[in-house]
């Protein structure tokens, strides 16, 4: 016959298990982008909508289509792109493709070129930057480090980067950038970063 006070006691742990509230079991959602790598797609987004503020929404949708019809023409699988991001060529064609619907849509001017390669070091590179957004411009930037990420750069002082964001950044600090030192959280690299300017002759690479 069973002992009874291992009848008695069986039934416990299970009856405290049940009264667990339901909602520590429960994790908080994700939200959207906290799992993909779509900010390559959203530099170029923000980057036209911080110099064109009256593109609107329904062109805005407009040009999310025609950026996402050019990653297949690029043959960029949806792999790359959702799960570990695009490279500077196909962000360079993002903004080409951009540049072809704001004419389009709108008929704007709009330039874009890259940011001199012959940068070697920090101090020059923040300065070409400087100078670059000085005027109707933005720099779609490269991040990596702690972040990697792309970003818009909207306005430069001389400790600071202002940034038009898809993922809230609002400022880079000068001391935690570098070229190259894995020792600080940030690294640009000068090969990565594109200018786009509102005005100028259009498909002009100033």
């Amino acid at each position: 016959m069973p002992d009874q006070n291992e009848v008695a006691s069986g039934p416990v742990p299970r009856a405290r298990v049940l009264r667990i509230p339901v909602a520590e079991k429960i994790l908080a959602p994700f939200n959207q982008g906290d799992l993909d790598s779509l900010c390559g797609v959203y530099c170029v987004m923000n980057a036209v909508r911080f110099l064109f503020p009256e593109l609107g929404r329904e062109k805005s949708i407009g040009l999310f289509q025609v950026l996402s019809e050019n990653l297949t023409t690029n043959r960029v699988t949806a792999h790359e792109t959702v799960g570990l991001g695009i490279e500077i060529p196909t962000v360079y064609a993002l903004v080409e493709a951009a540049c072809d619907y704001l004419q389009e849509v709108l008929e704007a001017p709009i330039s874009m070129a890259m940011l001199t390669s012959k940068v070697r070091r920090f101090d020059d590179l923040w300065a070409a930057l400087r100078e670059g957004l000085r005027g109707n411009q933005v720099a779609i930037i490269g991040l990596s480090g702690r972040h990697d990420h792309w970003t818009v750069a909207y306005r430069m002082t001389a400790r600071t980067i202002r940034l038009f964001d898809s993922d809230s950044m609002k400022v880079l600090q000068r001391a935690r950038c570098s070229l190259r030192d894995p020792r600080v959280p940030y690294q640009i690299d000068p090969d990565e970063i594109i200018l786009i300017r509102r005005g100028g002759v259009v498909g002009s690479r100033f």
